[in-house]
């Protein structure tokens, strides 16, 4: 059975909680859709901007000093607030399970500083998938790793938002991903365990 045929008969669900799946040649992808862009980071640097301009005025003008403090204050903080927007605005969580190279990549956003980050982990280092209640009754997929000998275990959501009609299509994700980083039997259909062109099974 090859890659193309595993796929056709047996296929990765179009999407889970909120992330869209796609299978393509020796790799599962799955990622959060890009968020919409706004005009608020574009506000806040013009805020910044007229907060500078309005600073320099009050400079020429020989403005008392706390005026000129405060100002060049907004416009710092205008500055900070356009950075973090845009940061927000940037965020997107992403998973590659490339089962040619036997490692996962991460893409997320750092919960302090919001920025974007990514992660690359072998197989090997990850240490459970699992699927987790969250507050609000819905379930996420989970991935918890140590990307290496001395570091702590650090967790990562994969899917989120999975509703109770979606949890078999996300136990059997779990199932292949378990099997993948060797921490339990996979489908026997697995995509993961066809090499892209190959005439059988490699697991």
């Amino acid at each position: 059975m090859s890659f193309e045929a595993a796929l056709a008969e047996h296929p990765a669900p179009a999407r889970l909680g909120d992330v869209s799946l796609r299978y393509e040649p020796s790799m599962l992808i799955g990622e959060t859709p890009r968020p919409q862009r706004s005009l608020r980071p574009t506000l806040a640097w013009g805020a910044g901007l007229t907060g500078l301009v309005a600073t320099l005025g009050l400079f020429v003008l020989e403005a008392p000093l706390a005026s000129l403090w405060l100002t060049v204050g907004l416009s710092a903080a205008c500055f900070a607030l356009a950075t973090r927007l845009e940061a927000w605005e940037r965020r997107r969580r992403r998973f590659v399970a490339n089962f040619g190279t036997t490692s996962l990549r991460l893409d997320f956003v750092s919960p302090i500083a919001g920025q974007p980050r990514t992660l690359v982990v072998a197989f090997d280092d990850v240490k459970s998938v699992d699927l987790v209640r969250q507050a609000d009754g819905a379930h996420c997929l989970t991935v918890d790793f140590a990307p290496g000998p001395q570091t702590q275990v650090l967790r990562e959501v994969l899917a989120a938002y999975i509703g109770e009609h979606e949890l078999e299509q996300a136990r059997r994700l779990l199932r292949v991903l378990e099997g993948a980083f060797g921490l339990g039997t996979a489908p026997a259909d697995s995509p993961a365990f066809v090499a892209p062109g190959a005439d059988s099974p490699m697991a």
